[in-house]
């Protein structure tokens, strides 16, 4: 695209030179205003179409930077962040929080029965009820949260300024959104997500984002122990 621009500036330059040349020959004109408005239009004419070119390629580009780079950040699969995306901007997070001391929730999600469903109605079925579980989780939570697929079938969520008590209200009212909205298999059957919380909460005291986790698959596995379903605190 530079050597075309280059060429068309030589281009348009001779061009130019060549119509003043011979506008001037015949006596039509001499003045400076002649000459600025056969350049304005010369340009115009030659470099309009160029430059669109060029805005409609960088935006093109733009494009598929962003969709390189949310490919690399996102799951395939439930379009949200991917573990080590959330461990890297959750660490941030956690820097801020320790140094303010502010409160922060997190929150270790886990489908109860992801396996059954897939032996049950199939992986298509499975890879179904992900979609959805993640879709009303991402419009339950706020743009300042954090949320990821961690693996298989857990999610984490981090909740800046937010304690213990305000986050299990937070997956409470996720419970009852997943429970009024069941998914579907691919033969349109209804299938009930039943999942599992552990829920911890820290004000800038605990350094380490893996000592946090720790805290809350250790609630999230009292959960699964007292009959799945539920939310158990640290």
């Amino acid at each position: 695209m530079a050597v075309m621009a280059f060429f068309a500036a030589v281009g348009s330059s001779v061009l130019l030179g060549s119509l003043l040349w011979l506008l001037r020959h015949n006596g039509i004109g001499s003045g400076s205003n002649l000459t600025i408005a056969i350049m304005s239009a010369v340009y115009l004419v030659l470099f309009f179409p160029l430059f669109f070119q060029l805005l409609r390629q960088r935006a093109n580009l733009e494009r598929l930077e962003r969709e390189i780079k949310e490919g690399h950040l996102l799951d395939e699969t439930t379009r949200l962040y991917k573990s080590s995306v959330f461990e890297e901007l959750a660490d941030t997070q956690i820097k801020i929080a320790r140094r303010n001391r502010w409160p922060v929730g997190l929150v270790v999600m886990d489908i109860d029965s992801l396996s059954t469903i897939n032996e049950t109605f199939g992986y298509e079925s499975g890879n179904r009820v992900l979609k959805h579980f993640s879709s009303i989780l991402k419009s339950s939570v706020r743009e300042s949260d954090l949320l990821a697929r961690y693996d298989d079938d857990r999610f984490v969520l981090l909740l800046p300024d937010c304690d213990a008590r305000n986050a299990k209200k937070v997956i409470q009212r996720i419970q009852a959104k997943v429970l009024e909205s069941p998914a579907e298999s691919e033969g349109k059957e209804p299938i009930n997500i039943p999942f599992s919380s552990g829920v911890v909460s820290f004000s800038g005291q605990v350094a380490r984002l893996d000592t946090i986790m720790g805290r809350a698959d250790e609630a999230l596995m009292r959960a699964k122990k007292n009959g799945a379903n539920r939310i158990e605190l640290f």
